[in-house]
C-alpha cells in the first residue's frame, strides 16, 4: 500500500494539530506539511505532491475564493473542505463536489485512507 501525502492548511493551530494526531495513527496517511497562511499552498502542492489537501473554511466561501483558484490549478489533488460547528465537509473529486453531512471523524478517516472517489 502506498502512502498518501496530506497537507493540513488551517488557520487554526489546534484544528491543524488535532487532525494531524488522528491521521498520523491512520493507515497509508501521511501528513506531510501544516500550514496556516493559504498562500503557501501553492508552494507546499509543488514540494510534497499531496493526494489530499484539508482545509477549513466556511460554508459560503466569500473571502475564500483562493480555495476555488488553487482547487483549479491543482486538478490532480483532492480536496476536503471542512466546515467548522455544522459537522459537514465537502469534497472535491477533481472536477465535482460532493456534500457531506452527518459525518464522522472515523468515516472522514475511512475516505482518506481507501481514496474512495466520487461516482455520478
Amino acid at each position: 500500500m502506498s502512502t498518501k501525502r496530506v497537507i493540513l492548511a488551517n488557520d487554526s493551530r489546534l484544528l491543524r494539530e488535532m487532525l494531524h494526531r488522528v491521521i498520523s495513527k491512520a493507515g497509508g496517511l501521511e501528513v506531510v506539511q501544516e500550514i496556516s497562511d493559504h498562500n503557501e499552498l501553492p508552494a507546499a502542492i509543488e514540494q510534497f505532491s499531496p493526494k489530499w489537501i484539508i482545509v477549513s473554511s466556511p460554508i459560503n466561501h466569500g473571502r475564500y475564493s483562493w480555495i476555488d483558484a488553487c482547487m483549479a490549478q491543482y486538478p490532480s489533488v483532492q480536496f476536503v473542505l471542512l466546515s467548522p460547528g455544522n459537522r459537514s465537509i465537502k469534497m472535491k473529486y477533481h472536477t465535482s463536489y460532493e456534500d457531506i453531512t452527518n459525518f464522522s471523524l472515523k468515516d472522514f478517516i475511512h475516505v482518506l485512507e481507501k481514496d474512495i472517489q466520487h461516482t455520478q
